[in-house]
């Protein structure tokens, strides 16, 4: 038994749930409000049977326990394997505790110096640091502790000999960054010398890199950490260790692009704001925002330069490189828009400053920015168009075509034709014209057979799973399709990792067996194009299941009701709130799950019939 299914033989799925929403018997499963949004009528069930979980209203979420820890405590596979082992007492290979211990190690040592830096930031030698954090930055004494900014002293080795005279390992400090090894050989010596100290935490709060800040014009004006066995800066947010809880009450994260421009922000009360460090917005960002906020607002500098990087880090999601990258820029777009996981804007920053002096210096233009961000497509629209209008049809053909995955991105009819409408008054075309050129041409669609029922739960998404892994080809079509669709949490993060390219190979990696039961499921040849259409149709298959599953699971709840107040009653009641009729208030939710076991049956119904879409 792998440690995933022996965690879930140890952990009762019901009591675990139980503990954050209050959960009654219906039929053979459990029934509550979701403890993910905010509901009258209970939606939420559990189905011990199967180990899994479903809410049916607003949140449409679902999953096994995995997934509702992940989604609970806002944290990855990784995050919630590790606290679900703790809990159900599973020890995890003992390769992963040997590196779970190192990199506990590297942060403590990282820790100590954070400390030892803030502590020369505070004595005589730290007058010039002090100055400028001060007097020229302007920063306050609440927002240099909550930052723990430090200085490093202009001497070689004063960080390793104060390491060492605390017991910590020389090759531990090389490990960590925070010493340099002469290539001409030598004695290592310390990293940053004579510069402003900004600790790096992750979104733990555990401090694992430093960015230093020269006095006197040295190059580069900031020094990162390189990359380590605990720092990654395409993995790391700056400031969202402080930043965390504001972002999730306030639902949105404003990424700005250095560590002042997230400190000024912060102490002038703009606390929901993190940095990226060198870098574009990456994938592994974003998966890290999403456990708080559906929104994130792009606040970079207002020159050139800053736009690029906007630009950079829209591409995360779209891309205009070639004619394969725009059709997947529609679909990634799609998922974006579509799904709601994650809304990408970009907040206009007035001219000639910088977020940092922007939030400072007037507080009211920061937030109007950020309230008037404009979606990402409508900012890239515009960009793609340019300040003029063009000279020639030629040219207008021209812009158009470069539109066209954008326009096509847009999930949402009415904000496309928005957007339609605003390129043809800038072009001086008509709208029609430019719906036409940008129509998808007209394909046959291939219908494969149905996929076959089988009666091993789970089966259908562990083929479609299959499907996928065996044909990388389709990862940027399947984009669009959501990880929620995967009911376990081992082969929802299997797929994520997959959308990735990044499947475990390691011996080391807990969902590598997973991974190789996929990988031998038996399946017969198909071309990609086959692959394509049976994925499709799995896909909608394990839809129809949820849906199915639905009626269950209400008709379960309906037939309770039937043995309490006996079939008579109850039929009355269905047919009094059918018919569109007020039933006593003690009757109202046996009237709304008869309601909703009538829908769920007639839709099914409906899609069983020749000829209607599913």
């Amino acid at each position: 038994m792998d440690a995933v299914s022996e965690i879930k033989a140890r952990l009762d799925l019901v009591e675990y749930i139980g503990r954050h929403t209050r959960l009654q018997k219906a039929g053979r499963n459990f029934r509550g409000l979701c403890p993910f949004h905010t509901e009258k009528t209970p939606s939420f069930y559990v189905f011990p049977d199967r180990g899994t979980w479903r809410c049916f209203g607003s949140c449409g979420d679902g999953g096994d326990l995995f997934s509702f820890a992940q989604k609970r405590e806002n944290l990855d596979f990784r995050g919630a394997l590790q606290q679900l082992a703790n809990e159900a007492g599973v020890q995890l290979t003992a390769e992963s505790a040997q590196k779970r211990g190192r990199a506990e190690k590297l942060m403590a040592l990282m820790s100590a110096a954070v400390e030892f830096y803030q502590r020369c930031f505070r004595e005589e030698g730290g007058a010039a640091a002090r100055i400028y954090v001060y007097d020229r930055r302007g920063l306050k004494e609440e927002t240099v502790q909550a930052f723990r900014i430090g200085w490093a002293p202009d001497e070689w080795r004063i960080l390793r000999d104060y390491l060492g005279g605390r017991g910590y390992d020389e090759r531990d400090m090389l490990a960590a960054g925070l010493l340099v090894e002469p290539e001409s050989g030598g004695q290592p010596y310390d990293r940053f010398r004579g510069r402003i100290i900004i600790p790096i935490a992750d979104e733990r709060g555990q401090y694992v890199a430093m960015g230093g800040r020269g006095l006197h014009g040295e190059e580069p004006k900031y020094l990162n950490s390189p990359q380590t066995e605990i720092f990654d800066k395409g993995r790391t947010l700056f400031g969202l260790n402080v930043s965390s809880e504001a972002i999730r009450t306030e639902g949105v994260a404003v990424v700005v692009e250095g560590y002042m421009d997230v400190m000024g922000p912060w102490q002038a009360g703009f606390k929901n704001v993190v940095a990226t460090m060198g870098t574009s917005l990456t994938e592994h960002h974003a998966g890290l925002l999403k456990r708080y906020a559906k929104r994130i607002v792009l606040a970079m500098d207002p020159d050139a330069a800053g736009l690029a990087a906007a630009e950079r880090a829209g591409a995360l999601f779209m891309s205009l490189e070639s004619p394969e990258a725009m059709a997947r820029s529609a679909r990634s777009a799609d998922e974006l828009q579509g799904k709601t996981e994650l809304e990408l804007r970009v907040a206009p920053l007035p001219a000639g400053k910088d977020p940092d002096e922007i939030a400072r210096d007037d507080p009211a233009a920061w937030a109007s920015a950020i309230s008037g961000a404009r979606p990402y497509a409508e900012f890239l629209l515009t960009r793609l168009m340019g300040p003029t209008a063009p000279d020639s049809p030629v040219e207008a053909r021209r812009i158009v075509d470069r539109l066209r995955p954008v326009l096509l991105a847009v999930k949402d009819p009415v904000e496309r034709a928005m957007y339609v409408q605003r390129i043809a008054r800038h072009l001086g075309v008509t709208e029609q014209s430019i719906m036409e050129r940008i129509r998808p041409a007209s394909t046959r669609r291939f219908v494969a057979p149905e996929p076959e029922r089988r009666g091993e739960e789970g089966l259908a998404e562990q083929t479609l799973l299959a499907i996928l892994v065996l044909h990388p080809a389709l990862r940027s079509e399947f984009r669009i399709v959501p990880a929620a669709l995967f009911t376990q949490g081992a082969d929802r993060e299997i797929f994520k990792r997959w959308i990735a390219d990044d499947l475990p190979v390691g011996e080391d990696d807990s969902l590598l067996v997973r991974t190789n039961e996929i990988r031998a499921t038996r399946l017969p040849p198909m071309t990609e194009s086959e692959a394509a259409t049976w994925a499709w149709k799995y896909r909608d298959a394990i839809a129809r299941e949820r849906q199915l599953e639905h009626h269950v699971a209400v008709s379960e709840v309906l037939s309770e009701a039937e043995h309490e107040l006996g079939p008579k009653v109850v039929d009355e009641i269905a047919s009094t709130a059918w018919l569109g009729g007020e039933p006593p208030e003690e009757h109202r939710e046996v009237a709304e799950t008869a309601i909703e076991v009538l829908q769920l049956g007639s839709s099914i119904h409906r899609r069983d019939e020749p000829g209607v879409a599913s």
